[in-house]
């Protein structure tokens, strides 16, 4: 073969061949300096790159610097944490107190001075109370004390006596405002009186509207007797124990007297009284009673004698009449109870009020 064809023409060991026992000449050309630099070139441009394991091995310890480092962080954050948080409050107790109101009515009617029409007004003597009862959420030995506020236009009029278990601590006639502190021992289970209070007043604003009359019939010695009564559409309920009272006087003979309108009418011949017993009066609704008697003989002899003038007989003739009810859901006042807690006593405070009132209401004569 010649050397044109020869395989290792191209080879650049062609012309130097390898002798492996010449470790004199391999040497002298290591220490050359073109070697070294061509060594270390080479070692820079063929430089493998890392293995996975190696990989591995440095995205774990990244890791776990991370995790040290979040670690460490955590509980940095939580030791400030549980430095600078206290501890819980307590809640305040929780307190219901149910609280209920009654007033003992008596009310006159009389003429208005000021209305020229004749206009009538209702003269008050109103004697109150207010009782309370306290729900605690607590097992403690005593209950929590609390606030009672009393206001209203009528506040001034009025004359409070407090209970054992109520001390009144203001009373404000400008603002028309009282308070007061209250404290309930938790062995009065069934509630207990906190105050007393007692008016007299003037109103118009009454619960029931009374109108009563007295007419001759035409051509007859008879006089009928009627009494209307209206439920106020103010109320907020009805009317319970409703009754009508009405005395006949002696210019009637009561011999001669009949109930002519009204259920459980009852004539008393000797005390010479009518009685209605009404029973329930739905709210904002009336009802209507009457009767009938002659005319006593000294009266029809002035009519006679004036040319049967009805009117002077109808002046003479004066029939007071009497109106008991009894009312669960109204007041006849108009104060007003509130309550919170106190100051130096915290409280979760539920009110409930309950109120109600007996009246008796009377009206001196028919006409």
């Amino acid at each position: 073969m010649s050397r044109a064809e020869s395989p290792f023409a191209e080879s650049p060991f062609a012309d130097d061949p390898f002798d492996p026992f010449s470790f004199e000449d391999e040497i002298e050309r290591a220490r050359s300096p073109d070697t070294i630099a061509t060594s270390v070139n080479e070692s820079n441009a063929y430089e493998r790159p890392l293995s996975p394991q190696s990989h591995q091995s440095s995205a774990y310890q990244q890791s776990s610097a991370n995790s040290a480092s979040t670690d460490t962080s955590k509980t940095t954050n939580t030791a400030k944490r549980s430095a600078g948080t206290k501890s819980p409050t307590p809640l305040p107790p929780r307190l219901v107190l149910r609280l209920a109101l009654h007033e003992e009515v008596s009310s006159l009617a009389v003429l208005d001075p000021d209305d020229r029409e004749g206009g009538s007004l209702s003269q008050l003597t109103i004697e109150g109370s207010v009782r309370g009862r306290v729900e605690s959420s607590t097992n403690v030995k005593e209950n929590t004390p609390f606030r009672l506020i009393i206001t209203g236009p009528m506040t001034s009029l009025a004359n409070f006596t407090s209970a054992d278990h109520c001390v009144i601590e203001d009373k404000n006639i400008v603002s028309d405002t009282v308070n007061c502190k209250v404290n309930i021992p938790k062995s009065e289970l069934a509630g207990c009186e906190i105050l007393r209070y007692s008016m007299n007043v003037r109103t118009q604003n009454m619960p029931i509207l009374v109108q009563a009359k007295a007419a001759i019939i035409d051509n007859k010695n008879t006089c009928r007797i009627s009494v209307q009564i209206r439920s106020n559409l103010s109320n907020r309920g009805d009317l319970s124990n409703f009754s009508i009272i009405a005395a006949i006087p002696t210019t009637l003979q009561g011999d001669t007297l009949k109930v002519t309108r009204g259920d459980h009418g009852v004539w008393d011949a000797n005390k010479r009284i009518i009685t209605w017993k009404i029973g329930n009066l739905p709210h904002g609704e009336s009802c209507l009673v009457s009767a009938e008697a002659e005319i006593s003989k000294p009266i029809a002899k002035l009519m006679y004698e004036n040319r049967f003038t009805k009117s002077l007989a109808e002046e003479k003739i004066h029939c007071p009449i009497l109106v008991r009810c009894l009312s669960e859901e109204d007041q006849v006042s108009d104060l007003t109870l509130s309550t919170k807690a106190l100051k130096n006593a915290p409280a979760m405070i539920v009110q409930h009020k309950k109120v109600s009132y007996q009246l008796l209401h009377r009206v001196s004569g028919t006409n």
